[in-house]
């Protein structure tokens, strides 16, 4: 679908809403309340027709509301990893621990409500978003024990069975939670058969069969909470330890030889979690603890008839965080924060490269690095006229980076980092949010050590002197509600970016992580849920959630202008739902279209692109009782192609040599899957 076409599409859709939407919505599915433009409130009886077994599947059926799961662990301190999710009005105390897993293990019968706040309201803690969804849990109910069990079938002819056992339970006002698990997560849908079309520089084509594996990552888990009154507050702790393998690499095969690129790697995390909250003389104050551990081994392989190769790969990560932020309500219009963040974080990487027999030495092989940050904060939310709201504030950044092994430095950044968000609520069904803000990106330590992908790229170096990128960003949105359950919103981002992180070359042929001094980016978004009784298909949600994104840059290598590497040019998912209440069941599918993204390098190009079908997904849930659910799918069910294109240059790509051309066709695995849940 075509940007112009797509946004078309969604405009009418809004304009039709706005139009005919409160007369649609006033029936018996708008069970959302309001408090104020600000906060809409969902009682657990909106989501009774869906029969939803966790916090998550409610989470999936707010209107207009996207999770947002990126929150990854390689960024540094806590603020910068925020989901758009509280739990009880706090941010859970996790890193390694992802939300979509948290929210999997709320029992929607423990739920009691779910708050959406969109552009702030005093007294709210919005984590630097401009939409979150608060999470409130019942108090009391019996001890429960769940069990999940389920198995996936790859097309392959691979049976992959995990689960978890779960414990809830309350003591007057203790509460704790247990779980163990084996993990059997989808890490790759990439992986398939088909060919490969390999054409060296004037040379002649040659097709080999291709095949790659890579599906499933693996392994097991265990996670505790308890919470407890202390201080006029709550104190939680959380434990959460995992262990996972990851095998996956490619094999082609000739008329005459075989190339083999298997690789593995395995984790080992470690994470705890301490988070207090109360009230004291009219402030809510909260303060919090987090503590990970990390080790991570790395082995990768070529196995060709002219190389053999072996590179090794061992980190060790740690970091410490403490936090404590104050919350003031001057009056129900007006309310005010500040606090401050300490962390220490370090990464000991050791890498190693053999190439036929020989060693090979790598810059940046062999690296520590370690950090000291702080970071204070201030903000305030004012709702100055009854339909506008201005939320304005600024953090400031210190830090210190310490590098010694094969590069030997040390630097201190300081960064303010201010933020403002004006939002106008014409009626209670209708918001626009204007957002200009200074977002510091985070630098994963990983790039500062030398790493590799023998099938693509080969070898890279670390990259000394990273500086985190800065980027400006302004943003629009619109949000509009309708029929109920409806909501639409549209965003507009542009972005001014220093120091980008990209590929920049380093010496030796080889290139590393490093920063790019300008760019700019920008994305049109739509997402939200669309009711479609009106096609008379009854109890059914169409939720689209597609953005288009193109920026510019100058190449470090060539010079000319191009976009940033890695970036999609469109992310396009759509995801239908029907519940059927005579047969207790729900049924959906879900489908992405098209898309590609490149990759430069210092000599190489790299495009990786779908093509032919899309993305199919299909279920069936059925629960005939609150405490049972039985759920069949299959994913991938029309199988994709995987496009690989990749140019390899004899040089740098700015010395005009022709570059070697390698296809890649695969044709993508479906799964199948059985899943059963029920609470004992």
């Amino acid at each position: 679908m075509s940007r112009n076409a797509g946004i078309s599409w969604i405009l009418a859709i809004w304009l039709m809403g706005a139009a005919v939407g409160p007369a649609l919505g006033a029936g018996p599915d708008a069970a959302a309340t309001t408090e104020g433009e600000a906060i809409s409130v969902y009682q657990a009886d909106f989501f009774a027709e869906a029969r939803p077994a966790t916090a998550y599947d409610m989470v999936q059926r707010l209107p207009g509301f996207t999770l947002d799961t990126d929150n990854s662990t390689a960024v540094r301190g806590f603020a910068g990893t925020a989901s758009n999710i509280l739990i009880d009005g706090a941010r859970p105390t996790a890193k390694n621990d992802d939300i979509s897993t948290i929210l999997q293990r709320i029992p929607a019968s423990r739920v009691e409500r779910i708050e959406v706040i969109r552009g702030g309201a005093p007294g709210v803690d919005m984590q630097g978003q401009s939409v979150v969804a608060n999470i409130i849990r019942s108090n009391g109910g019996s001890d429960q024990l769940i069990v999940d069990a389920a198995t996936t079938f790859l097309g392959s002819g691979q049976w992959v069975p995990y689960g978890s056992l779960e414990y809830h339970g309350q003591r007057g006002t203790l509460r704790y939670e247990g779980t163990i698990s084996r993990i059997g997560q989808v890490w790759d849908d990439g992986p398939g058969v088909g060919y490969r079309l390999l054409t060296p520089a004037g040379g002649t084509t040659e097709r080999d069969h291709a095949q790659s594996w890579g599906i499933i990552r693996s392994g097991y888990s265990a996670h505790g909470s308890a919470t407890v009154p202390l201080l006029s507050g709550e104190w939680n702790n959380n434990l959460t330890l995992q262990t996972t393998d990851y095998p996956y690499g490619i094999v082609y095969a000739g008329s005459a030889d075989i190339s083999r690129y298997p690789s593995i790697t395995k984790e080992r995390t470690g994470e705890f979690g301490s988070h207090w909250q109360g009230i004291f003389g009219g402030f809510n104050i909260e303060t919090l603890f987090l503590q990970r551990l990390g080790h991570r081994e790395d082995s990768s392989s070529s196995n060709t008839p002219t190389d053999n190769a072996l590179f090794l790969s061992r980190r060790n990560t740690g970091e410490s965080i403490f936090r404590t932020t104050v919350r003031y309500t001057l009056s129900p219009d007006l309310s005010f924060e500040g606090g401050g963040e300490l962390a220490y974080n370090y990464l000991d990487g050791h890498s190693s490269y053999v190439d036929n027999g020989a060693a090979v030495s790598l810059p940046n092989a062999n690296v520590r690095v370690d950090e000291k940050r702080g970071e204070m904060f201030g903000s305030a939310t004012w709702k100055f006229l009854s339909t506008l709201s201005l939320e304005a504030g600024s953090r400031f950044e210190f830090s210190t980076i310490h590098e010694t092994g094969d590069s030997q430095s040390t630097r201190s950044f300081f960064y303010p980092k201010p933020r403002v968000l004006l939002s106008w609520s014409p009626d209670d069904q209708t918001q626009f949010r204007l957002r200009a803000e200074k977002v510091l990106g985070q630098l994963d330590f990983a790039n500062f050590v030398a790493s590799s992908n023998l099938p693509a790229y080969g070898v890279a170096a670390g990259g000394a002197n990273l500086r985190p990128d800065q980027r400006w960003q302004f943003e629009l949105a619109g949000e509009r509600h309708f029929w109920g359950r409806g909501a639409l919103v549209v965003s507009y981002l542009h972005e001014e970016i220093t120091d980008l992180q990209d590929y920049i070359p380093v010496g030796g042929g080889l290139d590393a992580p490093g920063n790019i001094p300008n760019a700019t980016s920008e994305q049109i978004t739509v997402s939200g849920t669309i009711p479609l009784d009106f096609l008379g298909i009854k109890n059914g949600l169409l939720k689209p959630n597609v953005y288009w994104t193109d920026s510019s840059l100058i190449d470090p290598v060539t010079g000319e202008r191009r976009r940033i590497s890695g970036q999609r040019d469109i992310s396009s998912y759509y995801n239908f739902t029907q519940d059927i209440d005579a047969w207790k069941s729900t049924w959906g599918l879900s489908w992405g279209t098209s898309f590609s993204r490149t990759t430069w390098r210092i000599s190489e190009i790299r495009r990786v692109s779908i093509h032919n079908n899309p993305l199919l997904s299909i279920f069936w849930s059925y629960k005939p009782t609150p405490d049972w659910k039985v759920t069949v799918g299959a994913d991938n069910f029309l199988p994709w192609r995987l496009g690989i294109d990749q140019f390899d240059y004899p040089g740098p790509r700015d010395q005009n040599g022709a570059p070697s051309v390698q296809l890649i066709r695969l044709r993508t695995v479906p799964r199948f899957y059985l899943q059963f849940r029920t609470a004992l």
